[in-house]
């Protein structure tokens, strides 16, 4: 029986793998795996808690309930001891690459660059002339926010503004609860506008607690996009191995200032401009002002470009 398990998954995973494709639009949006991935995925089918509980809750009338008991025992350990024992080994034996976080990083913050661009064409569209102009200003920065936080983590060898924000806020959350834990110990405001306040300080906490993770995640030593096939101006632009060395970013070294966060270079005429997390976004600046299309990250260790007109990375 234990044979019958194990041989039994390996028979149904590749097929399902693999069938599933021959549908046009699952392959598309998803391609199949390399066959190490399957071979993988049907070596994993131990056995555990949940058949032990089902033969356990069996009727004490049911036919050759101690002969089922004692197959499940089997099976459960069985597949426990062998291919548990064994998954490490085929593991490094099918060379399996674990998850890289700086490539799902670079794909996060294309991503929230491409929903962030969708929503303020949506607030240009909503606009009516009469909103506060300081109110619109906050609704563009907070759109684009997000996506220079995810930006920011791409090479980052310090505390980025965005962790820093996380950093001093998450300290002034704790001020605030203090204080609401003062009232509420006084008893001079009533429980449900307490439960209020701390819920939404709790939410906003949350969020922060987020940010830090994703700040703390590690990232590769070489971070390289796909190309993108479907992008002319990341095709006609060169992928340099490396860019050339530079003191900081040329518009602010122009006006006296060194407060850039990241560095990117244009692939058109090499200007060097900071990214647009820092104050003065001279590499943004740069496209608007030239319409240079393409330009590439200037930190160590990354090898990603990104179309301004596509909005692709490649």
């Amino acid at each position: 029986v234990l044979g019958a398990v194990i041989v039994l998954r390996v028979v149904w995973v590749f097929p399902v793998t693999y069938a599933s494709r021959l549908v046009p639009r699952v392959a598309r949006n998803d391609p199949a795996p390399s066959w190490r991935v399957p071979a993988l995925i049907s070596w994993t089918g131990m056995r555990g808690v949940v058949t032990l509980a089902a033969v356990f809750v069996l009727p004490p009338e049911t036919p050759q309930r101690e002969t089922l008991i004692l197959i499940a025992l089997v099976v459960t350990a069985g597949t426990l001891l062998l291919q548990g024992s064994t998954l490490p080994w085929l593991v490094r034996r099918l060379e399996l690459a674990g998850p890289d976080r700086a490539v799902d990083t670079l794909a996060e913050a294309a991503l929230f660059q491409r929903a962030a661009r969708q929503g303020l064409a949506e607030l240009d569209r909503l606009l009516t002339g009469d909103e506060p102009p300081d109110v619109v200003d906050r609704l563009r920065r907070r759109g684009l926010d997000r996506a220079d936080a995810v930006w920011e983590r791409l090479g980052a060898t310090s505390e980025t503004p965005s962790a820093v924000y996380a950093r001093l806020r998450a300290r002034m959350i704790d001020a605030e609860r203090a204080e609401v834990l003062v009232a509420r110990d006084s008893g001079e405001v009533p429980d449900d506008i307490l439960r209020t306040v701390l819920g939404a300080l709790d939410v906003e906490e949350t969020v922060l607690d987020r940010v830090a993770e994703m700040n703390s995640a590690e990232r590769s030593d070489e971070l390289t996009a796909a190309r993108a096939d479907g992008c002319a101006h990341l095709r006609a632009s060169p992928a340099l191995d490396r860019p050339p060395q530079a003191e900081g970013c040329t518009g602010c070294l122009e006006v006296g200032r060194r407060d850039w966060v990241h560095l990117r270079m244009c692939l058109t005429c090499g200007y060097l401009g900071c990214c647009d997390s820092s104050p003065l976004r001279h590499a943004d600046e740069h496209h608007i002002e030239r319409r240079h299309p393409v330009m590439r990250s200037a930190e160590p260790g990354e090898a990603w470009r990104w179309c301004y007109v596509d909005e692709l990375l490649g």
